[in-house]
């Protein structure tokens, strides 16, 4: 099944607004609410997950002065894909001053599936931006480790016309071993968090991520990119590592 979806918000009377929308089965957007200035986005889905062949393009544009934080209703669940693809097509623009927390639940690739997911982000330089991006290893509760076939994640950042920021995360069980010292040892999940915001210096993002990440129950380190801040996550569960990118983004990326 293809699917699509496109979001257009706006800045109305002081008030973030969907401006326009369009999506197709299985995927809709509910109603927003509001969190003081910021208008929340959820997206949600009919299914239960995706299954070989299928393919979602989301488009979204987050207008001048817009306000969003963006989700996903639950974990996207990635079923066998019987030898074929589950593919994941996302473009993102967040124009003038606008400020936006993109935060997807992280994806869920059950025993034999093959999932790939692409993202391209286009910012305005005075844009204040969050995007993460979180891989858990199965289901862990059936005791399925790393028993995709294969789960491919790139995201491509521009700032203005500059490259900012690339991420590529590519597991493929079938050619490596994860849970081996030299590799991701006793863990299991992954997350990455990218920051960009014109209003703080990139160093005092760093030195607040990681008073934020202390005494955390994970390894993670966090760094100055081209044009803006990654974190980098590893853990045993992707509800805490979830928890903790949506702290930072609360505190650190949306800022006006």
């Amino acid at each position: 099944m293809k699917s699509q979806l496109q979001l257009e918000t706006q800045v109305k009377n002081g008030k973030t607004i969907i401006q326009d929308m369009y999506f197709t089965a299985p995927y809709k957007i509910m109603s927003p609410f509001y969190s003081g200035q910021e208008m929340e986005v959820m997206q949600m889905s009919a299914t239960a997950g995706m299954l070989g062949g299928d393919e979602f393009h989301g488009e979204y544009l987050f207008g001048e002065g817009s306000c969003v934080s963006y989700t996903s209703q639950s974990y996207e669940k990635i079923f066998h894909t019987k030898g074929k693809r589950a593919r994941r097509i996302q473009n993102i623009r967040a124009e003038k001053n606008a400020a936006v927390r993109f935060m997807p639940y992280p994806v869920i690739p059950f025993a034999n599936s093959d999932y790939e997911c692409e993202t391209t982000v286009h910012l305005d330089e005075t844009a204040s931006f969050a995007y993460c991006d979180i891989f858990t290893c199965g289901r862990t509760g059936m005791g399925e480790y790393f028993q995709m076939k294969r789960y491919q994640s790139r995201t491509k950042v521009y700032v203005g016309n500059v490259p900012a920021f690339a991420d590529h995360t590519l597991i493929d069980p079938e050619r490596f071993c994860y849970n081996t010292m030299g590799m991701w040892g006793d863990y299991t999940h992954n997350g990455m968090l990218y920051l960009y915001s014109h209003r703080k210096q990139p160093d005092i993002l760093v030195e607040q991520v990681r008073e934020m990440g202390k005494s955390q129950d994970f390894l993670f380190g966090v760094s100055k990119c081209c044009m803006g801040v990654v974190v980098r996550v590893l853990g045993k569960r992707g509800d805490t590592i979830f928890r903790f990118f949506q702290r930072v983004s609360q505190q650190l990326a949306h800022i006006q």
